[in-house]
């Protein structure tokens, strides 16, 4: 990124210490010559001006290089150039944007600065690109100094990054080995997605992951050092693994420990809660707490199922749950039989007793001497029974020959009933 006023800066101060420089050594060199005496030709002259000059070139070439050796050694640094171009910088200032720093995905892109850079290893002057998905934490002189969001934020001397941080939604699926009630060794996938907090800030095309400062912060100084013994790139626990290898791991084993193995590896019932969202629920509520203590937020939490790790005893959960399933299917089955058979054993009963209402009415009728509208009452009746042939539970739950008597004797009533209509005889009065 070129800018004139940057140039302009960085020319000016260079000229501030040359012009000094040049004039001390010229000074020098006229004093040299008048020691030595007259000159008697120009040669003479130019002789006595180069030795006069050597020795203040041989101090300010010792000035550049002993630091250069010492940077070398302190540092670790493998490339001299570097460390000359980095002292030139911290005299003058930078003439354009170099030397810059990327950080994306929330860590310094070691591909274009390899670790051994002065940059990464020494820190500024320099500058820093952050792109939209990270922010870093400097730190000066062992000091934290501040917190820098995506752009390109200046790195003054000696500063550094001291952590970066992704600021994108992360998901992460850690199996946890825990116990069940009675000791059994089981497995459990945990799946959460968190993301950094954002201060209640709405995300814009500028600012797609929006950042809290202080969340950031938080998430940078949370660490946590392990055991010596584990390898060394494991050792050190940011605030990502303080959520899912310290807290998720930690409370889904305390949570399992709580239940017996036949409820967490039980097939899920319709119209039941599962103990496994029991104990996705109680571990999201859990991890709320504990994001918010490194400056993150919990978006999701989901857990896969739930295994014994013995293959012989996962063996015998996997034949236990098809008996439970075998007889989870058979008890349906009777309990559906018993709701039919109850179902048409109530209808049989409802159509037995109309029959029995149905001839007591015509006792009484015919006892009155009131024959014409006995055809009625029973034209009335079947019509309200010409259905029966079809009605399955009815046929179930009654003899098959009282079916086909009440069908004949529905037939030939009907057929009567049309022909008394015909003759002129009242039709059946529906309030008899």
């Amino acid at each position: 990124m070129f800018s004139s006023k940057r140039l302009v800066r960085y020319l000016r101060r260079i000229l501030s210490w040359v012009m000094p420089l040049c004039v001390c050594l010229v000074l020098l060199a006229v004093l040299g010559v008048l020691a030595g005496g007259k000159a008697t030709n120009a040669w003479q002259l130019s002789v006595r001006l180069g030795a006069a000059l050597v020795p203040a070139a041989v101090a300010v070439a010792a000035a550049f290089a002993l630091p250069i050796v010492y940077m070398q050694k302190l540092h670790d640094v493998g490339s001299r150039r570097e460390i000359f171009w980095y002292l030139i910088h911290c005299m003058f200032g930078q003439g354009n944007f170099k030397p810059w720093l990327l950080v994306e995905e929330g860590k310094i892109n070691l591909q274009r600065n390899p670790p051994d850079s002065l940059i990464v290893r020494v820190g500024g002057p320099g500058n820093l690109v952050i792109r939209k998905d990270s922010a870093v934490v400097l730190e000066q002189g062992g000091r934290l100094t501040r917190v820098e969001g995506p752009g390109f934020p200046h790195l003054e001397r000696y500063e550094r990054i001291y952590d970066a941080v992704d600021l994108r939604p992360t998901r992460w699926v850690y199996p946890v080995a825990g116990m069940s009630k009675e000791g059994i060794p089981v497995t459990c996938d945990a799946d959460v997605s968190f993301q950094m907090q954002d201060g209640n800030q709405q995300a814009t095309d500028e600012m797609p992951f929006p950042m809290d400062k202080q969340a950031v912060f938080t998430a940078a100084t949370s660490k946590w050092m392990r055991e010596l013994t584990r390898p060394e790139g494991d050792r050190m626990l940011d605030w990502k693994g303080l959520i899912i290898i310290s807290a998720t791991e930690g409370k889904l084993r305390f949570i399992l420990a709580r239940y017996p193995l036949d409820r967490l590896v039980a097939p899920e019932k319709e119209g039941s809660e599962h103990p496994r969202q029991v104990i996705r629920n109680e571990l999201e509520t859990e991890l709320h707490t504990a994001a918010a203590r490194v400056g993150a937020r919990i978006l999701k939490v989901e857990l896969g199922q739930i295994k014994v790790q013995d293959s012989v005893t996962q063996q015998w959960i996997e034949s236990w749950r098809a008996e439970w399933d075998r007889w989870q299917s058979n008890y349906l089955a009777l309990a559906e039989a018993r709701y039919v058979e109850s179902v048409g054993g109530a209808r049989s009963r409802l159509i037995a007793e109309r029959i029995t209402n149905t001839a007591n009415i015509l006792h009484e009728l015919a006892a009155q001497g009131r024959q014409a509208f006995v055809s009625g009452a029973l034209t009335q009746f079947f019509l309200g029974m010409r259905n029966i042939g079809t009605d399955s539970l009815a046929l179930t739950y009654l003899a098959p020959e009282s079916v086909k008597m009440l069908q004949r004797t529905a037939e030939l009533t009907l057929t009567s009933g049309t022909h008394a209509a015909a003759d002129g005889m009242p039709p059946a009065d529906d309030d008899s």
